[in-house]
C-alpha cells in the first residue's frame, strides 16, 4: 500500500510537492480552503486575454535542476520582463539607469546626491539602505510613496531585507528586470501549471485545514506538509502575524492591442491610489497584434495574505520563529513547512518550488 500524506495547500509550493511526493511512491492528498487551485499565482483569461488576479508572476531562475522541473511539466514561452516607472510626465526603466536620469527636473540635485554616495549601503533599515544606493531625490521620488501605498509603513520602518536584491541603480544600460538566465512564463498560464502538478492526486477544495482539524483529516504519524500561513494553522495562539494584500481591478480595452510600453508600470505618486499596472498580455507574443487587452491596478490594502512584512524591529520574525516551535512540538503528526506562506518569506517562484522539493524529499526519506 502506498504511504499517505497530507498536504495543506493547492498553490505552487503545495503542488509541487505533490508531484515530488508521487515520483517517492506516495499517495498524497491536498486540502485547499479556496474553491480554486492556483494560489497566489493563478491565472484567468478574460476574452482569451490572460491577466493575473493575484499580482504578476514572471518565472525567473538561475536553478537549472527548476528550471528543467517546470519545464517538463508545461511548455515555457521565452519573455523577458521590463518594468516602467512613471514620475510626473516621464516614464523611466526601472531598475533606474543613470543615464535616464538627466530628462528629470531635479537632475542637478541627483547628479550632486549620486557623486556622495558612501561605497557601502547600510543595513539598518529598507529607507536608509535605498537612500545609500540611490540618493535622497530619488528615493522620494520614486520608493518612498510607493512603499507607503504598498506597505502603509514608513520605509524607516521596513527591513533593509526589502530591498535586498529589488533595489539598485544601474549604470551598464541592461532593461531587463531580472538578470537570471532562465526566464519564461508558461503558454497556458500558471494555473495550468498548477494543475498538472496535482494531476493524479486526491484534491479536497474549500476546506480549511489547522492544527485542529488533522485529526479528522490524516491518520497519527502521517506527514503533513504545510503550505498555510503558520498564525492561520495554529488559530493565532501567538498573535496575528503582519500581512500586506493586493487587489487587481482588471479592465479590459477591446479596441487596443497593448496598452502600455510594457507588462508593468510603477506608480509611485502619492496621489494615485494604486501601487502599479499589470497588461499580462505581454507574455505572449501571438497576441500582440490581435485587438482587446486587459490591464489590472494593483490596489493594495486588501485582507488577503500575499506580502509578509518583514519589520525593522523583527517582531514579525519573532512570532514566526514562535509558531515554527510549535510545528516542531507538534506529535501527532511529523509537520515541513514549505512556501511563501509558511515559512513567512518574501521569495520567488522558483525558490518556492525548491522549497516544495525539499520538503518532499524530507518526508520521503523519513
Amino acid at each position: 500500500m502506498e504511504p499517505g500524506c497530507l498536504i495543506i495547500g493547492a498553490g505552487l509550493t503545495g503542488a509541487t510537492a505533490a508531484t515530488r511526493l508521487r515520483q517517492r511512491g506516495f499517495q498524497p492528498r491536498v486540502v485547499e480552503k479556496e474553491p480554486f487551485v492556483g494560489g497566489h499565482v493563478r491565472t484567468e483569461w478574460l476574452d482569451g486575454i490572460p491577466y493575473e488576479p493575484q499580482g504578476p508572476h514572471i518565472f525567473h531562475t538561475r536553478d537549472v535542476e527548476i528550471w528543467d522541473f517546470a519545464r517538463q511539466v508545461v511548455e515555457f514561452l521565452p519573455y523577458r520582463h521590463r518594468v516602467f516607472t512613471r514620475i510626473r510626465q516621464h516614464l523611466l526603466g526601472w531598475p533606474l539607469q543613470v543615464a535616464e536620469l538627466s530628462q528629470l527636473e531635479e537632475w542637478d540635485a541627483i547628479q550632486h546626491e549620486l557623486s556622495e554616495l558612501p561605497p557601502q549601503p547600510r543595513t539598518s533599515n529598507f529607507e536608509t539602505y535605498c537612500i545609500d544606493v540611490m540618493g535622497r531625490t530619488l528615493f522620494d521620488l520614486c520608493i518612498r510613496g510607493y512603499t507607503l501605498k504598498q506597505w502603509e509603513r514608513e520605509p524607516v520602518d521596513l527591513a533593509c531585507s526589502v530591498a535586498l536584491g529589488r533595489i539598485e541603480l544601474r549604470t551598464d544600460g541592461y532593461r531587463d528586470l531580472f538578470r537570471d538566465p532562465f526566464q519564461g512564463w508558461p503558454r497556458g498560464g500558471y494555473t495550468e501549471l498548477v494543475e498538472r502538478l496535482l494531476a493524479g492526486c486526491e484534491v479536497t477544495m474549500a476546506t480549511n485545514a489547522d492544527a485542529d482539524s488533522l485529526g479528522e483529516l490524516c491518520n497519527p504519524d502521517e506527514p503533513v506538509i504545510v503550505t498555510a500561513a503558520l498564525d492561520d494553522f495554529f488559530g493565532c495562539k501567538h498573535g496575528p502575524l503582519d500581512w500586506r494584500g493586493v487587489k487587481l481591478l482588471p479592465v479590459r480595452h477591446p479596441a487596443v492591442t497593448l496598452a502600455q510600453p510594457a507588462m508593468v508600470v510603477k506608480e509611485p505618486d502619492l496621489n494615485v491610489p494604486w501601487t502599479r499596472t499589470i497588461e499580462t498580455k505581454w507574455v505572449l507574443p501571438e497576441l500582440h497584434e490581435t485587438p482587446g487587452t486587459v490591464v489590472a491596478k494593483e490596489l493594495p490594502g486588501a485582507d488577503v495574505k500575499h506580502y509578509p512584512v518583514p519589520d525593522a524591529a523583527n517582531e514579525n520574525r519573532y512570532r514566526q520563529a514562535l509558531y515554527l516551535e510549535e510545528i516542531a512540538r507538534y506529535k501527532r503528526n511529523p509537520l515541513v513547512v514549505a512556501g511563501r506562506l509558511a515559512t513567512y518569506r518574501y521569495i520567488n517562484m522558483d525558490e518556492a518550488i525548491r522549497d516544495a522539493l525539499r520538503a518532499a524529499d524530507q518526508v520521503g526519506f523519513t
